[in-house]
């Protein structure tokens, strides 16, 4: 029972840090960004343009290899089927 409480304790504390680190983190600007799309062809072929980050990073030049990702292929006739960003 002991080691039960034991455990329990180191992982609500663990918890505890991980958030206030976290916390702490996103406040001193580190962030994390995550781009998808998802595009598709008259021939029913896909291809998909992603763009991720973590840390502290440069938006806007990841922002401009993305939207170059999709205009490349949309010049190529696929057309975007879905997108999704966080």
């Amino acid at each position: 029972m002991k080691k039960v409480i034991i455990v329990l304790a180191v992982v609500v504390l663990g918890y505890f840090v991980n958030s206030k680190f976290v916390e702490l983190a996103y406040s001193l600007g580190f962030a994390e960004l995550k781009k998808e799309a998802i595009l598709i062809n008259s021939e029913k072929m896909k291809v998909k343009c992603h763009s991720y980050a973590l840390g502290w990073f440069d938006e806007i030049k990841l922002e401009n290899k993305f939207q170059a990702c999709i205009n490349e292929h949309e010049a190529n006739g696929y057309k975007i089927i879905e997108s999704a960003s966080s």
